[in-house]
């Protein structure tokens, strides 16, 4: 009789299942929080978008950004991390990295080609800033990609990108309004100012703000390359339930800080960003859009007389070629020709072709030329064609509408970059170079997120079988 009481309580306890009782999530103080990519990220931000980019430490010019310093000791946390094998590289986020190793190639082959002419101090040492601002934009595709193991994180720095950019903008405002620049008055103890004459820039009647930023070009570059993700948040479900200002007050800043520059780099940036989101929304939302954008520009017409005369003005002097900028950068692309003959394919050396030596070139392509050749232009066509290939793989493989419009904000994003660095010489930069790397490898990052799940969503679901009677052990009563 034993044994068959033994049989019997053990059929009752198969019968009933314990109950799994619910986590209780504790509040984690900010002191014992886990250090992850996203909190280096975020002090990264922090230090990039709220320090004047013309900031940085005298031994290291222009790369020498407290940012930028902070990028690289968070390539450092991460390679102790990984050698430690405490965290490993997200899986389907490879192609993002060897992208970059497409430009570090062409990095190394202008450094050696540096070396193998006569070239002058100033020109090496502007060889070897150039390694380190390579060393701090693979930080950063490093830590947006491999690093980031949640998705959820992932959302958090996007929407801290977001706020602190939408900052930045409403500084530009003040500086807009006030005739000044408030980066001006910022002086930090062991900092200096690593470009020249930095000072107050008009046109027309109006003070061309900059905010944090080294430059109105740099302002209105970086905020078109993040106008995009504002968009797409503020339509976002999840964040519905959210107050209107909160969600549409970054979109609303971003968006009216850009022709606030007086430039036609942000004026394009807007057309792009608009041209590529717009047609994809429904109709509805299509044409509240176009209303919006419509009565922005009434809107600018009356509180800011004049500004849109300006902006028109620029783009019909640039039409028939009797800008004066227009006409200066003609002057300099004959200029450049000569650097390019010389040596073509690998160019004269990354970071070497200076103002301070040469000239400014205001386009990144024809920079890109003189430093790398044709290696180096053909490594940053890789970079830009990576960032579209992310959006629009992300679009494709979305199972949510909302993921669909993350994609399409990550394709506006990056063709924004590709057609305003041929007007200006975007990353010679620190905080738009920085924006845009962080978004090369936030999109990489979110594309091997939606990869995993679509192949998790496909994968067949094994059905769990209850344990049976017939396979629990049967003990029989000895006779």
């Amino acid at each position: 009789m034993e044994g068959v009481t033994v049989v019997r309580r053990r059929r009752r306890t198969a019968a009933r299942p314990r109950q799994a009782r619910a986590p209780t999530r504790e509040r984690v103080s900010w002191l014992n929080r886990r250090v992850d990519a996203t909190a280096i990220l975020t002090g990264y931000l922090a230090l990039a978008l709220f320090i004047p980019s013309n900031l940085a430490l005298p031994a290291l010019g222009g790369v020498g950004t407290p940012a930028n310093v902070f990028a690289l000791l968070g390539l450092l946390w991460y390679l102790a991390t990984w050698l430690g094998g405490r965290i490993l590289p997200a899986p389907g986020t490879r192609f993002v990295r060897v992208s970059m190793c497409v430009l570090g190639t062409a990095v190394l082959m202008a450094y050696i080609a540096d070396a193998m002419r006569e070239s002058s101090h100033q020109e090496v040492l502007g060889a070897d800033r150039g390694l380190i601002g390579y060393l701090v934009w693979v930080s950063l595709v490093v830590l947006t990609s491999a690093a980031m193991q949640e998705r959820g994180r992932l959302d958090v720095l996007m929407r801290r990108v977001v706020v602190f950019a939408s900052v930045v903008a409403a500084i530009g405002f003040y500086d807009f309004f006030a005739a000044t620049n408030i980066a001006d008055s910022i002086h930090i103890p062991g900092l200096q100012t690593s470009v020249a004459q930095v000072s107050v820039m008009d046109r027309g009647a109006f003070t061309r703000p900059r905010a944090t930023t080294a430059q109105p070009l740099e302002f209105a570059g970086m905020l078109a390359i993040l106008l995009p993700f504002a968009i797409q948040q503020a339509f976002d479900p999840v964040r519905r339930h959210r107050h209107v200002l909160r969600r549409w007050g970054p979109v609303l800043l971003m968006g009216g800080a850009l022709p606030l520059s007086v430039s036609r780099t942000s004026i394009i940036g807007l057309l792009l960003v608009a041209l590529v989101m717009v047609p994809r929304w429904k109709p509805a939302r299509r044409w509240a859009a176009i209303g919006v954008m419509t009565a922005s520009v009434a809107v600018f017409k009356v509180l800011v007389p004049g500004l849109i005369g300006t902006i028109t003005g620029l783009f019909a002097s640039f039409l028939s070629n009797s800008d004066s900028s227009t006409q200066a950068r003609t002057v300099k692309y004959s200029a450049i020709v000569p650097y390019l003959k010389e040596h073509p394919l690998f160019g004269r050396g990354f970071g070497t072709f200076t103002p301070d030596l040469y000239f400014f070139t205001d386009n990144q392509y024809m920079l890109t030329l003189a430093e790398m050749g044709v290696l180096g232009l053909v490594a940053l066509l890789v970079l830009f064609i990576t960032g579209i290939h992310h959006g629009g793989a992300v679009r494709r493989l979305a199972r949510t509408e909302s993921d669909r419009e993350l994609g399409q904000a990550f394709f506006a994003s990056s063709l924004v970059a590709l057609v305003s660095s041929a007007t200006f010489d975007s990353l010679s930069f620190p905080m738009f170079a920085g924006m845009f790397f962080l978004v090369l490898g936030a999109g990489g990052s979110y594309l091997g997120f939606i990869r995993r799940e679509a192949v998790a969503d496909a994968a067949p679901a094994v059905p769990s079988q209850a344990p049976s009677q017939d396979r629990l052990p049967q003990l029989v009563e000895s006779r």
